[in-house]
């Protein structure tokens, strides 16, 4: 089957929002087995609504619409729809009842069109929305004995993927997937690029047929998601299991654990507990990044003792005691100052590790250095620091720091994992 999602918005085609509903739905569909075959961004417009509605009929057995559906004039979505597939539109009494009642607690008068919010297809079913006004609706229809569904769905990003997660995912897998399951798996690896894993898996990803593979890379940060369908969850996870184990046999010492949204830092979090650890930090060219990201992590507060942003040199002088010949010899961006930021970050706090991070994130140089190099120092109790240089060449400051940041994790990820 082939499903298509068409954002309806001006807004989003003049660029004042970020059309995030698009790549959110479409991952949620690859998530249930079902390959998002095209994509359309069309303004409040009914001439050109119909254009997109009419070339998405005519190749797509799922079509989803968001955006819309609210409260002005100009939300022409569930019209456009309704007249296209010649079906009338009738109020939900449950959204309308929650309409008015909104209102009433907001001492606030209906307008004419308020009631928008609350029409579905008299057709269809209507879903339920449980944190916004406008519902929304779906058609199943049956065209030469072949179904196809169009659903519109709320444009707030947060009311769209509450929508999908609580109605529309159901309704789709009890029509195109009424016999089975669809069971995803995620593998997270840290340290190799996609297209490194994607050689060392290729025989696995040219033969694929269940389960299926698909790959998701940020900086040196790769999930593999692995997909099967099977006629009970126990089944498809098993299928699921079975190659990842495969997987996970090839690319042991890069892996770092299951889970759609895992990440290094919870790695990290998970080790220090493990271990009975404790960690400070002393960021210089992250600006914090590092001990933000961390204190995301549920339970960190067990390990994760504080840390300093001493982002000037001053800053690295009176806060840390660094000592300004120390910089002045050697520049701030140098292994001897990292070291010097995370050996003192280990004293003062009284942990068992501390990281220091200094250099240069752009978009100038640096005291003669490039942007992009970075040096990163793990200090422990009782041991040598560790000092490593990173050289990200060419890349914009947030791809720095966000790199420097899991490098700087992955140094202790892997000293724990010894």
């Amino acid at each position: 089957m082939k499903a298509e999602i068409i954002a309806v918005g001006t807004e989003l085609l003049m660029g004042y929002i970020v059309n995030t509903n698009t790549a959110v739905v479409s991952q949620k569909l690859l998530d249930m087995g079902i390959g998002v075959y095209y994509q359309q961004v069309v303004g409040d417009n009914e001439e050109r609504l119909v254009e997109a509605l009419k070339l998405a009929d005519s190749r797509s057995d799922l079509i989803i619409l968001t955006g819309g559906i609210g409260p002005t004039r100009d939300d022409i979505t569930k019209f456009v729809v309704a007249k296209y597939y010649q079906t009338e539109l009738i109020q939900d009494e449950r959204q309308w009842e929650k309409i008015q009642s909104y209102f009433a607690s907001q001492n606030r008068q209906l307008s004419e069109t308020d009631y928008f919010q609350a029409l579905t297809f008299s057709d269809g079913t209507s879903f339920f929305n449980e944190v916004g006004l406008a519902c929304g609706s779906a058609l199943h229809l049956e065209i030469n004995n072949k179904s196809k569904v169009v659903i519109t769905l709320p444009g707030p990003p947060f009311e769209m993927e509450h929508m999908f997660d609580h109605y529309a995912r159901d309704y789709i897998n009890a029509i195109f997937h009424p016999n089975s399951v669809i069971e995803s798996l995620y593998l997270n690896f840290f340290g190799l690029g996609e297209a490194q894993i994607a050689i060392q898996l290729d025989d696995l990803i040219t033969s694929q047929s269940k389960p299926t593979i698909a790959i998701y890379a940020k900086p040196k940060l790769v999930t593999v998601r692995l997909t099967a369908n099977a006629y009970l969850a126990q089944q498809a996870q098993a299928l699921n299991q079975e190659l990842a184990n495969i997987i996970i046999n090839r690319l042991s010492s890069a892996f770092l654990g299951y889970g759609q949204n895992y990440t290094i830092e919870e790695d990290v979090v998970q080790l220090l507990i493990q271990h009975k650890k404790t960690l400070s930090l002393a960021e210089s060219v992250t600006g914090g990044l590092v001990l933000e990201s961390l204190t995301d992590i549920e339970g960190v507060s067990k390990v994760l003792k504080g840390g300093f942003v001493t982002y000037t040199n001053q800053a690295k002088i009176d806060l840390l005691k660094i000592s300004p010949q120390l910089i002045e010899d050697n520049s701030v961006v140098s292994p001897q100052v990292a070291q010097a930021m995370a050996e003192a970050c280990i004293k003062i706090c009284g942990t068992d590790f501390a990281l220091g991070l200094t250099g240069v994130a752009g978009p100038d140089t640096l005291e003669g250095h490039p942007v992009g190099q970075v040096f990163i120092a793990l200090a422990q109790k009782n041991s040598e620091t560790q000092v490593i240089e990173l050289n990200i060449p060419n890349k914009p400051r947030h791809v720095i720091r966000y790199q420097s940041k899991n490098e700087a994790l992955n140094l202790i990820r892997e000293l724990l994992k010894k």
